[in-house]
């Protein structure tokens, strides 16, 4: 019950946070703005950093719900530049702030490009369908075991915790051992396949505990 309330509050905060995403999401980046012609990054450069270090995309159809609103504007916008990120790559306290990064670099884009850019609505429906399917984030305390202390220094560098419950013990190593492919991408750097073996049980066993 406390978990469910913990749940709701969360949600009731991120609905509030994306409101203020929202209404500031239409205003040009104001640090671009201010600062001197000559320091300002090309479009060439903007357009390039859409893309570096991005693991693979996900297939249109394997996101959730696919036919839904949701899933066709978030595929529609996402693609553009880079391959579909999955709504469960991030929480829903991180997605509006890799939302509005976006944003941000698709704006600063010249109109040659052909780069959509969602208006008002659409970035609500965006942001609806990316926290209906976010990253379950851990409680404030994992379960016990070997490995818990290695999976938390190790998965918290990239991003907020996910609940060992949100997969189930056949799924982890499949998860881990992509989590570790993307950390070679993006940070050119990965955990020794010991550790790596070491989370995988970890969260194989903890996928199993009572919440």
């Amino acid at each position: 019950m406390a978990r469910c309330m913990t749940r709701r509050f969360v949600r009731l905060t991120i609905g509030v946070g994306a409101a203020v995403l929202w209404a500031t999401a239409c205003q040009p980046p104001q640090s671009e703005e201010r600062a001197p012609a000559d320091q300002r990054p090309t479009s060439d450069l903007v357009a390039a950093s859409a893309m570096v270090g991005l693991p693979a995309g996900t297939a249109p159809a394997d996101l959730p719900d696919p036919a839904s609103e949701g899933a066709l504007t978030f595929e529609k916008y996402c693609s553009a530049c880079h391959g579909i990120p999955s709504p469960s790559a991030h929480s829903a306290t991180d997605w509006p702030v890799v939302l509005r990064r976006m944003w941000l670099r698709t704006e600063g884009l010249p109109a040659g490009y052909t780069v959509p850019v969602p208006d008002a609505r659409e970035r609500v429906i965006i942001v609806n369908y990316v926290l209906d399917h976010a990253m379950q984030v851990a409680g404030t305390e994992l379960p016990a075991g070997p490995g818990r202390d290695l999976f938390t220094s190790t998965c918290n560098r990239c991003h907020e915790l996910p609940d060992p419950r949100q997969h189930s013990e056949q799924d982890w190593a499949a998860v881990v051992i992509r989590m570790r492919q993307h950390m070679v991408q993006m940070l050119r750097q990965s955990p020794a396949q010991s550790e790596v073996q070491d989370i995988i049980l970890y969260l194989e066993r903890a996928s199993k505990a009572e919440s």
